[in-house]
């Protein structure tokens, strides 16, 4: 009886402490689902907005009413991933480029389909970057992350029902592009010894550069949109080479204090030796440039004038035609940007 009476009070005391135990987290629970929820509203009307700007798209006779409309598009998408890090914010920053997005959309008409081929391009994009900060930095924390992005790459393959021959041929486009790090390494090696580079040779690095957008993302179009074909790719392409010269100008000052290539000091290194660029603050050596521009044989201005030319030649579906107009807005804002 004794020990009944025992085992009848702890029984008591246990049940009172798993209540007391769940009464205490029933709060914190409630927080959970409340956040849950909260999140999920955000990212509906982050949807909803992205699904009204998409539906308002159209090829104008105004070129620049198209492009504002894909700026307040690629602001959104910016949006819709509510939970990433600094780091990661970062990196999606200096790759936005909703033309992915807007090609999808544009072919399929699908606001889902383009959602999951801007999550895609996305991974693949930060996976590439961080692959591009260890090459530069030899910083393994880097290393790290780009194999983190892989692992959330091979899961949204996972979950996809219908996933085309991306999911086993990503892999093969990923390495097609890796051998551009050890060659930007010999670059890099022939500018600190001093070596000036031809117009080919300028033109050669360029398109290397910029080759992860035919080589990998292309690729997801390729396997989502029925009118893809591969002029697609190379109007992507040279829209990416121009991105990356307008990087370009923009990092100059970076890029020659860590010593990596970069296209605009190439094409000066003729007249101007690398050990006394070295020494020269950024506003002097964009002066050189803009001097340098003014040469009827300017390396910079007849590569953006070979792109811009490329691409009229190219001929595209007309579902994805507006990918021309936008090579010509950035050729455009290129101009502007390295005269102003």
């Amino acid at each position: 009886m004794h020990i009944q009476n025992i085992d009848s009070k702890n029984s008591f005391y246990n049940l009172n402490r798993i209540n007391n135990i769940y009464n205490w987290r029933k709060p914190l629970l409630l927080v959970e689902v409340n956040t849950t929820k909260l999140q999920a509203k955000k990212e509906k009307a982050i949807i909803d907005k992205i699904s009204r700007v998409s539906k308002e798209l159209s090829f104008p006779n105004d070129r620049m009413t198209l492009i504002e409309q894909m700026i307040s598009l690629s602001k959104l998408l910016m949006k819709y991933d509510l939970n990433i890090s600094t780091t990661f914010r970062t990196l999606d920053e200096k790759a936005q480029d909703p033309t992915y997005f807007v090609a999808t959309y544009f072919d399929t008409k699908d606001i889902e389909q383009a959602l999951g081929v801007h999550r895609m391009i996305r991974l693949l994009a930060r996976y590439v970057l961080l692959y591009d900060k260890f090459f530069e930095t030899k910083n393994y924390r880097y290393l790290l992350l780009a194999r983190k992005v892989r692992q959330s790459i091979n899961k949204v393959f996972a979950s996809e029902t219908n996933k085309g021959h991306l999911k086993y041929s990503i892999d093969f486009s990923l390495k097609q592009f890796s051998p551009f790090w050890k060659f930007e390494q010999v670059v890099k090696s022939r500018i600190l010894d001093g070596n000036s580079f031809s117009y080919n040779e300028i033109r050669n690095f360029s398109l290397s550069k910029s080759s992860d957008a035919s080589t990998i993302y292309a690729r997801v179009l390729d396997a989502k949109l029925p009118s893809f074909n591969e002029n697609v790719s190379l109007v992507l392409h040279y829209n990416q080479a121009l991105l990356d010269l307008m990087d370009d100008w923009q990092d100059m000052e970076e890029d020659v204090r860590g010593d990596m290539p970069n296209v605009f000091v190439m094409s000066v290194l003729e007249n101007v030796p690398y050990s006394i660029i070295k020494k020269y603050g950024i506003t002097k050596l964009r002066n050189i440039i803009r001097n340098s521009l003014d040469l009827f044989e300017s390396p910079i201005n007849r590569l953006i004038d070979e792109y811009r030319a490329s691409v009229k030649k190219i001929s595209i579906p007309s579902n994805l035609v507006f990918i021309k107009l936008v090579s010509d807005h950035h050729a455009n804002a290129l101009s502007r940007a390295i005269s102003s």
